[in-house]
């Protein structure tokens, strides 16, 4: 009896699992349509109350777009069709183009976003940079959302091991901390933060926007990349979320992998 209550709860998740991804889907087409739309009226002559309203569309189309990823990734992962992809990337590359896609919107908040790399950190790893870059504009874009003043820091180190067995790579942990200066979160929330549309406070939620996903795609990428996601928090004076990955890298090697469509210095 338990085995067939197990097996109908299991096969109940399946199915809404496959019918999220399936919405999700579905959905994203009327949104490209009202997006793409919404762009080329951006370029016809439109009077300062006209564009006003064109922007209110666009703000709206690309959090409902937003919200419809989110729950696209939570679904995939949660049915177990996640998988990490592990190639060679750049890793001071990658963190620095992080950093200079959410530049803007900390410049525009008056805050300052840096990020401080250990001189221990490999040049070029394996690993899922897709999902890497997730987890830090997720985490860093909430840290711009929350803090009012001051700043946010990105810091990185690593923790090396063993080389792998039949191998000559060498697996090594690497260790995130985004941290900073915002508005803090309870102790008693803390709790909350980890689990599927949430928030700590509704009122904050209503003013800075955000669905409740995101740390929670967060964590179960962590989990599948071999780590762990914690946080520490002051209230009034800021939060600190720590996050680690396994990866592995060639010793030696700082040479970074063509992009795609980058041409051959021979060509």
């Amino acid at each position: 009896m338990l085995r067939a209550a197990k097996d109908a709860a299991e096969a109940a998740d399946r199915a809404k699992g496959e019918f999220l991804a399936i919405m999700s889907h579905e959905l994203r087409t009327p949104i490209n349509g009202v997006l793409g739309f919404a762009r080329l009226l951006r370029d016809s002559p439109l009077n300062d109350e006209q564009r006003g309203n064109l922007e209110m569309i666009e703000d709206s189309a690309q959090a409902l777009e937003a919200l419809i990823s989110d729950i696209l990734d939570l679904s995939k992962i949660e049915a177990g069709k996640f998988e990490v992809e592990s190639s060679p990337f750049a890793l001071r590359r990658c963190l620095e183009q992080v950093c200079q896609l959410l530049q803007p919107r900390a410049r525009e908040a008056g805050l300052t976003l840096e990020a401080r790399i250990a001189t221990e950190v490999p040049a070029i790893v394996n690993g899922d940079q897709l999902r890497l870059r997730q987890i830090l504009q997720n985490l860093i874009g909430n840290a711009i959302k929350f803090t009012e003043r001051g700043g946010i820091t990105l810091t990185v180190d690593c923790v090396r091991t063993e080389t792998l067995p039949g191998d000559t790579r060498r697996a090594v942990r690497l260790q995130f901390a985004v941290s900073d200066t915002g508005i803090g979160i309870p102790p008693d929330k803390l709790a909350l933060l980890f689990k599927p549309f949430s928030q700590v406070d509704t009122s904050a939620r209503r003013r800075r926007g955000g669905t409740g996903l995101g740390l929670i795609i967060a964590k179960r990428l962590c989990e599948h990349m071999g780590g762990a996601i914690s946080v520490e928090s002051r209230p009034g004076e800021g939060s600190t979320f720590y996050f680690t990955i396994m990866v592995s890298y060639q010793p030696g090697d700082t040479k970074e992998p063509f992009a795609e469509g980058t041409p051959s210095e021979t060509a």
